[in-house]
């Protein structure tokens, strides 16, 4: 998945200290971004959350753009689309 990549690029994080801060194994964080199948939700989520606790924004897909990154202003909240 492009978006946990470029999320992880976005805060400065190798694959295996966002395992670390997110609780599981690297190789989870590599079986995600390569969007395999069988990665349980709840390791996924620990992920995206641990992301989201270092500041990054996911972004839904319209039928303009595919899903998005970005970095949250401190002190702002983020506006939906």
């Amino acid at each position: 998945m492009s978006a946990l990549r470029a999320a992880r690029a976005l805060v400065g994080l190798s694959q295996e200290d966002l395992a670390g801060l997110a609780g599981v194994s690297r190789q989870v964080v590599v079986r995600i971004e390569k969007a395999e199948s069988n990665v349980m939700a709840d390791s996924i989520e620990k992920v995206r959350t641990a992301l989201e606790n270092s500041g990054v924004v996911f972004l839904d897909g319209t039928e303009r753009r595919g899903p998005a990154v970005a970095m949250s202003r401190p002190g702002r909240p983020v506006a939906a689309e």
